[in-house]
């Protein structure tokens, strides 16, 4: 037993033996093997790239904006590059980008090694460029820089007009715009009175540190009348636009054709027709509909008459304010409608007149003129906005975000009082 023991001992003895051996050479592997400070060797740097994509330091760069009356050819031979590479220039650009679209002010800049240009960036817009490389053959690359969005709010109490308001807080003018177009059919601009009140959180944009306007409303509110109207954005890839706290579209659909059916077309809308009676080409902005004398005329929309009345060649003629964004006229009526007279207020498909001959016309027929921000537009082809409201399936969804949105806006200023229009 006590010879067992002994073996078992001796083998042990072996065992740490060889393991402390192999420890220590490893410990001296180790110790052989430690790289320090002075063994590292530095990385080179990345050569710097710059918003457009080259290199920077391979470049001597000028950068100016476009002047009047220049164009690609002439500032790129002011820089020595050849016709024959202008031309070979223009002809790779066809289907990528429009050389022809050069605006005075817009910035541009000429990448030169040594003398040589071999490079030029236009900046389209203060989002859009485009790169023209030539010294390996040419290359030609459209490009976006990126655009940084902080959430603004602004709000007030109207005392004359929301252009003022809106300026005097330093806010963009566009803001009216887009304040208009959300209440297009709701609220009337053109009737605002003192105490009405505004509130609307809103994208800044900024490009490169530097502000470059408004981006969309993401919701507002708008009291007027004593109605509190709001509205809010959702955009969820299938279904986008304003709707109020319901889900209910912002956006109302206007009549295409003012009529119970759709009469034949006669006239079309045209910059340069000639008149039929006059014998001159003059534009017409209207769509002339044959139908036969008394056929009812139905109002394309809810708004106010601001017209009623003959006016030489325009005949018998009324004319409907939907808001302040869309307005309509009807012309050559053989009468009006029943109560039809300037400052009445009409529902789209009232009756609001007769088809027929008066003023310069050959025939029975209506003239439909449709106007966007007092602009004539061609009815037949605008694409109108839709009315539908928000799909059920979306409203959870919905109710989410807009809850968020009316925190901002509850946070937003309402107890300043701004000056308006």
């Amino acid at each position: 037993m006590l010879r067992k023991i002994s073996g078992i001992t001796f083998l042990l003895l072996i065992i740490g033996f060889f393991v402390y051996k192999s420890g220590a050479e490893t410990n001296s592997f180790n110790d052989q093997n430690i790289v320090t400070v002075q063994d590292l060797e530095e990385i080179p740097p990345t050569p710097a790239i710059d918003t457009y994509g080259l290199e920077e330091y391979r470049f001597d760069i000028d950068e100016s904006r476009i002047e009047r009356n220049e164009s690609l050819y002439i500032i790129l031979s002011r820089h020595g590059v050849s016709p024959e590479t202008i031309h070979q220039i223009q002809l790779e650009a066809r289907g990528v980008v429009n050389l022809n679209r050069m605006i005075p002010g817009q910035r541009y800049r000429i990448y030169k090694e040594g003398d040589v240009a071999t490079a030029f960036v236009w900046r389209r817009s203060s989002t859009e460029y485009s790169v023209i490389r030539w010294e390996n053959g040419i290359e030609i690359q459209n490009g976006t820089i990126p655009v940084d969005v902080k959430i603004s709010t602004v709000s007030g109490t109207i005392r004359s007009s929301l252009a003022n308001a809106i300026s005097n807080e330093g806010v963009s003018q566009r803001l009216v715009v887009e304040l208009a177009n959300i209440y297009a059919w709701t609220v009337d601009f053109y009737g605002l009175r003192a105490g009405d009140q505004f509130n609307a959180v809103y994208e800044d944009r900024f490009v490169e540190g530097e502000y470059v306007g408004i981006g969309r409303i993401m919701a507002a509110e708008f009291e007027h009348r004593g109605n509190l109207r709001k509205a809010y954005y959702f955009d969820n890839g299938i279904q986008k636009g304003y709707f109020d706290e319901e889900g209910n579209s912002m956006r109302r659909t206007m009549m295409r054709v003012p009529f119970e059916y759709n009469p034949r077309i006669s006239s079309n809308f045209s910059h340069n027709r000639l008149h039929p009676i006059l014998n001159q080409r003059r534009p017409h902005y209207g769509t002339d509909y044959a139908a036969p004398t008394g056929t009812p005329i139905l109002a394309a929309g809810d708004g106010v008459i601001t017209e009623a009345q003959r006016r030489g060649g325009n005949g018998n003629i009324v004319q409907i304010r939907h808001n302040s964004v869309y307005k309509t006229a009807y012309l050559h009526l053989s009468r009006f409608g029943s109560g039809i007279r300037a400052g009445v207020e009409v529902k789209q498909g009232q009756v609001i007149g007769y088809v027929g001959q008066t003023g310069l016309a050959t025939g029975p027929h209506l003239c439909y003129r449709l106007y966007k921000n007092n602009a004539p537009i061609n009815s037949v082809t605008y694409d109108f906005p839709p009315s539908e409201g928000l799909n059920p399936d979306f409203m959870e969804q919905y109710l989410q975000e807009i809850k968020k949105l009316d925190e901002i806006l509850m946070t937003s200023n309402r107890g300043v009082e701004l000056a308006m229009y």
